[in-house]
């Protein structure tokens, strides 16, 4: 009986807030314009920055050898803490979770 009643107050409250910012909704959907728009030309500036990259690496002048290293370096240095975080956090998941 109590369930029915919450889950009707729920239910009433999202309707109005879903009336009170329907006009919102409208003002947003024609003043913006399409998300796909959006996303086509983020794909396309991301298309032109992997077409232009290996000019910029071919103009720096370092060797592949090099270029190796560094990737090799920075993908550990940002992927390591997050690494040593996550086992850190399942440790502690486990020892909070064991009888």
């Amino acid at each position: 009986m109590i369930n029915a009643i919450l889950s009707g107050i729920i239910n009433l409250i999202i309707s109005l807030v879903n009336v009170i910012l329907l006009p919102f909704d409208a003002l947003i959907e024609s003043a913006l314009p399409d998300l796909s728009n959006a996303f086509t030309s983020i794909g396309q500036f991301l298309n032109i920055a992997t077409q232009s990259i290996g000019w910029c690496i071919s103009l720096t002048g370092l060797s592949t050898t090099a270029l190796s290293l560094i990737i090799a370096y920075y993908g550990f240095k940002l992927t390591a803490p997050l690494l040593f975080y996550m086992i850190k956090l399942a440790l502690s998941w486990y020892n909070r979770l064991k009888p």
